[in-house]
């Protein structure tokens, strides 16, 4: 992975999140403005690796000129394991745009940097491009090929013993072996995936390996165990709400239905499947539900929506090249003849068949001649690499023999004038040394002044805590009891005494005002010391607290990323009371309508971002504001060793972003 500094990992994670493609436009103008004010090389091709990932789901055409950029200034900069990346991105960009050459090129070039990479750095890269490959072999029924990257694929994972992405490669290497017809082996495979799943953090990976482990069973006629899996898949679909996902859940059920002979369930499963996969816009899983549903209505000799479904899975097959499918399809639509007893167009799909499997075949070919081609290159690439490297060694150790006698010629010279260098060097060492020591001793003074300094604003924020606690206590205790028992005893009295009508509405509504008071009340106990930080933490009380303060007029989202495990109390008050003070300014002054909240917290930092979209200001009159709340925030965020971002403009929003070491 990319050594990406904290703040760009954020950055990253929001990319990789499901969001709309407004909030992506969004996301890449912030990166923009990240970059405009970045001037180191390595962390200028960071940003722009993500600007061009974030443009993969906008502009295809943008992203793939940005990766082009980024590759030459990588290469420029010797950032090998970036130039890794970007290859391995532009051959993902030829993938998902069918064009398998330019993919297959760019795929072997970043498995030769990768080569060239140590550690986790190479093995990670390799896996995803062995990967990448096996599936681009895969789309064009070179099984066994497909199946060799996809084993240098899990080769690489294992020895990362990285769980969550070995359940993805059984996946696939089951998958290939049950296009094989191998269906015990697409078995063994898959049920390694299946046993894999309770240590990996993927639920969608996790999910489609257990429905598809149940198809598998059902094809080799496992029926319990089918059944065994079909139920685990029921409770796991719950945790995800992605398409892809439901796709496997509801073919897994469409496969359950069509061995008991129930087709009119296959067939009502099956279609939900194929919804999924129009939902999903993705043409290989139509094509896939297209011939099942085809498969279900050919059963109970349906023939016309049969037809329809055949010829529709053929179409697409057709449109996306999928050439696998095609053969599926020619081959069905030409069973489905002949059940008709149309003998004739059931031999003329028989040899359109044949026709096209012996194109497959040649395809296959060119695609296994063209994969070696580049293997070869890059191979031939990563030798002139080696070979270069050594000119260099032989020519640096041929330079370092004429400098070693250079070196010993000055370092006679250097010796005499050392002598005399030492002498006077004694002299203001002395002189320096005297002067050191008084400012070791001003600096001390600083420190302890700044210790005194910091001692008082504890005392002063426990006081202000520990007052807080109490009168939040007498409050709800006391006085808020004393409210409670006087709206008891006139309850009492209303019932038992008689008052004409007007009276009693007075009465009522003195009732209802005692409500409100306790209410009040019992808001503002609440607010000086709320139950849930002391009981659950930072985390919970935050997000109550955003909650509560949320109306109609103002959005108030939280987010929260590593706070499982909570920090001492002093620094939980502390973030609290300024998260509450920031929270309160945007009530306020802001006019936002919507508003951010987010904490993050690693090993040794927690961040606290708080942005809203309201009318901003000019952060240079902070320096001259006389008001408490940002006095307060200051002194707390100081307190704490914190540092203080803020970022504003008239009529642009505000972002605090503030940075506590743990």
């Amino acid at each position: 992975m990319l050594p990406l500094k904290p703040y760009l990992c954020l950055l990253l994670l929001l990319l990789a999140m499901a969001i709309p493609s407004k909030s992506q436009v969004r996301t890449i103008d912030s990166l923009q403005s990240v970059l405009d004010k970045t001037t180191k090389d390595s962390t200028r091709c960071e940003i722009l690796y993500m600007i061009a990932s974030a443009y993969e789901k906008v502009d295809y055409t943008i992203a793939r000129k940005i990766f082009d950029s980024l590759l030459i200034l990588s290469e420029k900069i010797n950032y090998t394991v970036l130039q890794g990346h970007v290859c391995n991105e532009i051959g993902g960009l030829g993938f998902d745009h069918g064009d398998y050459p330019l993919a297959l090129k760019y795929y072997n070039r970043a498995a030769m940097l990768y080569n060239a990479a140590e550690g986790a750095d190479k093995m990670y890269g390799l896996a995803s491009v062995y990967n990448n490959i096996g599936g681009i072999l895969s789309l064009l029924n070179d099984l066994e090929t497909a199946l060799r990257y996809y084993l240098k694929s899990l080769a690489e994972y294992e020895k990362l013993k990285d769980t969550t992405r070995m359940v993805t490669i059984y996946f696939n290497i089951g998958f290939v072996y049950s296009d094989m017809g191998e269906w015990n082996k697409s078995y063994e495979h898959m049920h390694n995936s299946a046993r894999l799943i309770h240590g990996s953090i993927n639920n969608e990976s996790n999910t489609k390996s257990i429905c598809r482990l149940a198809t598998i069973c059902f094809r080799t006629g496992r029926l319990n165990e089918g059944v065994k899996y079909l139920r685990i898949s029921d409770s796991l679909i719950n945790l995800t709400k992605d398409d892809l996902t439901n796709i496997y859940y509801h073919h897994a059920y469409g496969e359950y239905y069509r061995h008991l002979k129930n087709y009119r369930k296959a067939i009502q499963s099956h279609l939900q499947a194929y919804d999924y996969a129009n939902r999903w816009h993705d043409p290989y899983y139509v094509a896939d539900e297209s011939a099942e549903l085809g498969v279900d209505y050919l059963a109970i000799k349906n023939y016309d929506s049969a037809e329809i479904y055949f010829n529709k899975s053929l179409n697409v097959a057709f449109e996306y090249n999928y050439r696998p499918k095609i053969l599926v399809a020619l081959g069905s639509l030409s069973g489905l003849e002949r059940d008709k007893g149309n003998f004739t167009r059931a031999y003329e799909y028989k040899e359109r068949q044949a026709s096209f499997a012996d194109s497959l075949v040649k395809v296959q070919n060119h695609y296994r001649i063209l994969l070696m081609d580049e293997e070869f290159e890059a191979e031939k690439r990563h030798n002139e690499i080696i070979q270069l490297q050594k000119d260099k060694q032989i020519q640096a150790l041929s330079l370092k023999q004429q400098y070693t006698l250079n070196y010993f010629l000055a370092a006679l010279v250097a010796a005499l004038l050392l002598i005399v260098f030492l002498g006077f060097r004694n002299f203001r060492h002395r002189q320096k040394l005297t002067r050191q020591q008084g400012e070791l001793q001003q600096q001390r003074i600083r420190e302890l002044e700044k210790d005194r300094q910091l001692l008082t604003v504890d005392a002063m924020l426990k006081g202000q805590e520990e007052e807080r606690s109490r009168l939040a206590k007498d409050l709800h205790d006391g006085l808020g009891g004393l409210l409670s028992g006087v709206k008891y005893s006139l309850t009492n009295v209303k019932d038992n005494l008689v008052v004409t009508p007007e009276n009693k509405a007075v009465f009522d509504r003195s009732l209802d005002m005692l409500d409100i008071s306790i209410t009040e009340l019992r808001r503002v106990a609440h607010n000086m010391m709320p139950e849930m930080l002391v009981k659950f933490g930072l985390d919970e009380a935050l997000k109550e607290y955003c909650n509560a303060n949320a109306t109609s007029r103002v959005a108030v989202k939280y987010q929260s990323l590593g706070m499982e495990q909570r920090p001492d109390q002093t620094t939980e008050i502390i973030v609290y009371r300024i998260v509450q003070e920031l929270l309160t300014n945007i009530l306020k002054h802001s006019g936002a309508s919507e508003t951010f909240v987010q904490l993050i917290r690693d090993d040794k930092r927690l961040s606290i971002i708080v942005e809203d979209n309201g009318k901003g200001f000019d952060v240079a009159s902070l320096e001259t504001s006389k008001g408490a709340g940002w006095t307060n925030i200051r002194s707390r965020v100081e307190y704490l060793k914190g540092q203080l971002d803020i970022h504003s403009q008239p009529g642009k929003g505000t972002l605090v972003n503030i940075e506590i070491n743990m």
